[in-house]
C-alpha cells in the first residue's frame, strides 16, 4: 500500500525554495555526514549505557528469521550506513537520530556501500551463511590436501569441519522451525515480544525512527526539527530522481510524509516523552505518528519475505554439493583401488546423498567409512528441516503481506486521513472561527505553512479527511481576491474538496432568522450585467453572470448533515454572488425583484468557482446570515462566522468527505 503522497504538477521551473539536499539521484547532498567508524562505535557506546538501552536493541536489532540471530547489524555498522546514505541527523555522539526509509524507495546513498548494507539489513542470514561457507572451504582444501598426500590428520580436519557446517546449518534451521511454529501456528509469544507487532508492521510501510539519542531533554525539539527538514529532503529528492528520467520538470512538489516514531527507540524517557507530544501534529507537510512497547497486547504474527525464506534451501543446496565432494574424498581414501559399489566419486555420492535425505540408500551404493553414514543422517536431518521452513514460508508468504497490509489500514486510515479538504475564509472573524471548531475536534495546535503567496493553516485530520484553511480578501476579482487565491491553492496544494465558509447576508425575512445556515444548490454572478435604456430616462438592468451548481458530492453530503440534530436550521436554495458591500434597502430590492427565488449573498463565491471549474475540483458555498444587506453591524459577525464553521465541521465528522471524489481524466 502506498501512503507517501508527493503531489506536483509538470512545467514550470524547480521552485527556489526547495533545500539544497535535494540533488537528482536520490541523495541527500549537502546534508549526508560522514563519520568514521571509530565515532559511530563510540555513538553505539553511548546507546549501550542508555536507561532504556533494553527496549532499544529489541527496536533496532529485533530477533531475525532464526530466533536466536539478531535481524539487523550491529549499532555501530547501522550509524556508519546511514550517515553515508544521508539518513543520521546528527549533533554529537549523544545527540542523534537515524531515519529508515520505507521498501521500495529509491533512496540511493554513497557508491560502495552495497556490501555493509547488506550487512546492516540481512545480519542473520550473513550469520547463518557466512561462517559456512567459510567452514566449507576450508573443508575442501583439507580434503584435497588428505586425499593428494594420505595425510591423515587433514582428512579428520575437513571432517571435522564438514560436521560442524551441518551442525551449524540444522541448529539455525531447527530454532528457525520451532519458532516459527511457535509465531505463526501455535500463536505463542516469543520472549513475550506480543506488543511490538504495530511497530514492526508499520515500520517498513513509512518513514521512521528506529533509534534517537538525546541525552539533554532541552535539544530534543531541536534534534526532531532537524529531522523533519532532512525527511523533506529525501523525499523531494526521491521524487526528483523518479522523475529525472521522463523529463518532467515539476513547478510544485507538495511533501505530505507520515513519520512514524517508534516510541521505544528513544534511548531516554525524555526523548519518549517528547516524542510522545508530536504525535498528531503536523510540520510542514511531515505528520507526526507514533507506535511503541504498550500499543497492541495481541498475539505476534510477523510476515517473513520469500527472499528470506529462499536463502535457506539454497544455503542447504550448497552445503549439499560440498558434502558430495567431502564423501568422496572419504571414500577414495578409504576403498583406494576398488571402489566398486562406493559413492567414491562426486556423482555418485551426490546420488547416495539424494537417496539418504528420504531414510534410505541406493541398492548398489554403501560407503565404507562410519563418517559417511553420520554424514548421510545428519544430512536427512537437515532436509527434514529444510523441507519444514520451506513449507511455512511458502505459506506464510502468501498471507503474511495481505495480513500487514489490512492492518496498517485497519490502524492509520483514520489517522492519516484520505481526503484533502481546503477550507477558505474571508474575514479575520471567520478565520477564527473555523480555527476553534476544528482544532476542537484534532486536539492539535493550528500550524502555518507559507506557500507563495498565501498562508494555510494545517489544522489536522478529523474523520479521515486532513483540513486546511487559508482567507482570502473578501470580493473576487481584485489581487487578493478569492478567485486567485483559490487558483494558487489549487495549484498548490491540489485539494479534494473547496469550501468557502462564512457570512452572508440574507434575503427572506419572513423565512430566515440571523444566525441561520444557508447552503447554495445554485450560485449566480450579479457581476456581469447589462443596462439598455429603451425609452429616455428608463433604464432595465440585465443579469448576464453565471448561474452554477456546487459539486454534487458536496450538495449530498450537506444536506444530510444535520438530519436528527439540533442546531441553527439550515437552508437551500440560490445565492447571489458579487463584488458588492450591500448596505442599501433600495439595492437590496432590486436584488430581490430580480432573483426572487435568492436566499442570499455573499461577495467571494463566483471566484471559487471560477478557479475550480476549469480544475474539476469539488466546490461549496456555505455561509450564515449575519445582516439582510442593510443597516449593518458587528453584533451577529462572530455568532454567524462560528455557526457557518460548527455546519462545516460536523460534515467533516459525519465522514462524509473522507474519501477523495472520482475525477475523469
Amino acid at each position: 500500500m502506498a501512503v507517501t503522497r508527493v503531489r506536483m504538477r509538470q512545467g514550470g521551473s524547480v521552485p527556489s525554495e526547495l533545500p539544497p539536499e535535494t540533488h537528482p539521484r536520490g541523495t541527500a547532498g549537502s546534508d549526508r555526514l560522514f563519520i568514521s567508524f571509530q565515532v559511530a562505535r563510540e555513538a553505539a557506546r553511548a546507546v549501550r549505557r542508555a536507561e532504556r538501552r533494553r527496549d532499544v536493541a529489541d527496536v533496532v536489532r529485533p530477533k531475525g528469521i532464526f530466533g536466536v540471530l539478531r535481524s539487523r547489524a550491529p549499532v555501530a555498522i547501522t550509524l556508519y550506513v546511514a550517515a553515508r546514505d544521508g539518513r543520521l541527523v546528527w549533533r554529537s555522539p549523544e545527540v542523534f537520530a537515524v531515519l529508515e526509509s520505507p521498501h521500495g524507495s529509491r533512496l540511493t546513498g554513497r557508491p560502495g556501500m552495497s556490501l555493509l548494507r547488506l550487512l546492516d539489513k540481512h545480519w542473520d542470514v550473513v550469520l547463518f551463511l557466512f561462517p559456512p561457507a567459510v567452514l566449507l572451504m576450508l573443508s575442501a582444501v583439507s580434503a584435497l590436501l588428505g586425499g593428494a598426500s594420505h595425510w591423515i590428520p587433514a582428512l579428520w580436519v575437513a571432517s571435522v569441519l564438514a560436521m560442524a557446517v551441518l551442525m551449524h546449518v540444522c541448529v539455525l534451521g531447527t530454532a528457525a522451525v520451532c519458532t516459527m511454529i511457535a509465531r505463526w501456528i501455535l500463536g505463542l509469544p516469543v520472549r513475550d515480544r506480543r506488543e511490538r507487532s504495530v511497530a514492526e508492521e508499520l515500520r517498513f510501510q513509512h518513514w521512521s525512527i528506529p533509534l534517537c539519542h538525546c541525552a539533554d531533554p532541552v535539544m530534543a525539539p531541536g534534534l526532531l526539527g532537524e529531522v523533519t527538514e532532512r525527511l523533506r529532503g529525501l523525499v523531494r529528492a526521491q521524487m526528483m530522481g523518479a522523475i529525472e528520467d521522463l523529463r518532467v520538470r515539476p513547478r510544485t512538489v507538495e511533501v505530505n510524509e507520515p513519520l512514524l516514531f517508534l516510541l521505544d527507540g528513544a534511548t531516554t524517557y525524555a526523548m519518549r516523552d517528547v516524542m510522545r507530544k508530536s504525535i498528531g501534529e503536523d510540520s510542514d507537510g511531515v505528520t507526526f505518528l507514533a507506535t511503541g512497547s504498550r500499543t497492541d497486547a495481541r498475539g505476534r504474527k510477523v510476515a517473513m519475505s520469500g527472499f528470506d525464506g529462499l536463502l535457506v534451501p539454497m544455503g542447504a543446496g550448497f552445503v549439499f554439493l560440498i558434502e558430495a565432494y567431502v564423501l568422496a574424498g572419504w571414500e577414495r581414501s578409504e576403498c583406494l583401488r576398488d571402489c566398486a559399489g562406493r559413492p567414491a566419486t562426486f556423482e555418485a555420492a551426490l546420488r547416495w546423498l539424494s537417496w539418504r535425505t528420504i531414510f534410505v540408500a541406493p541398492p548398489d551404493l554403501a560407503p565404507l567409512t562410519s563418517k559417511a553414514w553420520v554424514l548421510g543422517w545428519l544430512n536427512a536431518v537437515m532436509a527434514i528441516v529444510v523441507v519444514l521452513l520451506v513449507l511455512v514460508v511458502g505459506w506464510r508468504t502468501t498471507t503474511g503481506r495481505k495480513e500487514r497490509v489490512d492492518n496498517f489500514r485497519r490502524r492509520m486510515e483514520p489517522v492519516l486521513g484520505t481526503s484533502s479538504v481546503v477550507i477558505m475564509v474571508a474575514t479575520n472573524e471567520e478565520r477564527d472561527a473555523v480555527i476553534r471548531s476544528v482544532t476542537d475536534v484534532t486536539g492539535v495546535e493550528p500550524l502555518r505553512r507559507y506557500l507563495e503567496h498565501h498562508t494555510v493553516f494545517e489544522l489536522g485530520v478529523v474523520s479521515r479527511s486532513r483540513v486546511l484553511l487559508a482567507q482570502t480578501r473578501p470580493a473576487a476579482v481584485d489581487s487578493g481576491g478569492s478567485q486567485l487565491t483559490a487558483k494558487s491553492l489549487i495549484d498548490q496544494l491540489d485539494p479534494d474538496y473547496l469550501l468557502l465558509t462564512g457570512i452572508c447576508y440574507g434575503l427572506r425575512e419572513g423565512e430566515q432568522r440571523l444566525g441561520d445556515i444557508l447552503v447554495c444548490t445554485q450560485l449566480r454572478g450579479i457581476d456581469h450585467q447589462k443596462i439598455i435604456e429603451p425609452t429616455p430616462g428608463t433604464e432595465i438592468e440585465i443579469c448576464r453572470g453565471e448561474r452554477v451548481a456546487p459539486s454534487v458530492t458536496l450538495l449530498d453530503r450537506f444536506q444530510s448533515a444535520r438530519l436528527g440534530k439540533d442546531g441553527p436550521p439550515v437552508h437551500y436554495g440560490a445565492m447571489l454572488s458579487g463584488s458588492l458591500l450591500l448596505n442599501s434597502p433600495t439595492a437590496r430590492q432590486k436584488l430581490i425583484d430580480a432573483h426572487p427565488d435568492a436566499i442570499g449573498g455573499e461577495m467571494e463565491g463566483i471566484g471559487v468557482y471560477a478557479a475550480a471549474a476549469k480544475e474539476k475540483t469539488d466546490w461549496i458555498v456555505v455561509k450564515s446570515i449575519r445582516d439582510w444587506g442593510m443597516n449593518k453591524n458587528d453584533d451577529w459577525h462572530e455568532i454567524a462566522a462560528r455557526n457557518a464553521a460548527e455546519f462545516v465541521r460536523d460534515v467533516l465528522l459525519s465522514g462524509g468527505l473522507d474519501q477523495p471524489p472520482l475525477r475523469s481524466a
